[in-house]
């Protein structure tokens, strides 16, 4: 089951992929995500899996550029939606001991300059799957969390570091 508020380009991702299902779904309004779980029960009468994919990185801005309501509006989509449909998926879950699957993404750890709302919801993300993952496994839920990243040099470097770190690779990142 695929889920978008883009009805076109789910649609013509449905097309694409063989035994796909689209259901329109804006993970910021409840009601969607009850249709949506409640419908996928429907078609295939369990649910072993919710990858929680949906997210936005606007683009970059100083913190006094960003309004209250823009950093409103990314909670809702990049964390409350991930919370809505995990929260509402968890009873079919638990029977079929299935995953959750957060993308976040290693800002939310690491930090990026004129990011601050994206940071904050991703690193949230990576929170709460943590807590999650503890409130369910005694139901045999799987609870994880990727970190979407991009290759950049520094992100090379940070592969050479390691833990504790050691000062031959500590002197190229200051890994110390």
């Amino acid at each position: 089951v695929i889920c978008d508020k883009d009805e076109s380009g789910g649609r013509a991702l449905e097309q694409e992929l063989p035994g796909a299902v689209f259901i329109l779904c804006d993970v910021t309004q409840e009601d969607d995500v009850k249709t949506l779980v409640s419908e996928t029960i429907r078609r295939f009468g369990r649910l072993d899996c919710v990858v929680n994919n949906a997210g936005h990185h606007p683009p970059p801005q100083r913190p006094e550029e960003t309004s209250a309501q823009g950093f409103r509006q990314l909670l809702e989509l990049n964390l409350l939606g991930t919370y809505t449909l995990t929260k509402l998926a968890l009873p079919y879950l638990r029977k079929s001991q299935g995953n959750v699957i957060n993308i976040s993404s290693l800002v939310g750890a690491i930090g990026q300059a004129q990011a601050v709302p994206y940071v904050a919801t991703k690193g949230a993300v990576t929170a709460m799957t943590k807590a999650l993952a503890l409130d369910e496994s005694p139901y045999g839920v799987r609870v994880n969390c990727h970190w979407a990243a991009w290759a950049s040099p520094l992100r090379s470097g940070l592969r050479q570091c390691s833990w504790p770190p050691k000062p031959t690779s500590a002197r190229a990142l200051n890994c110390s």
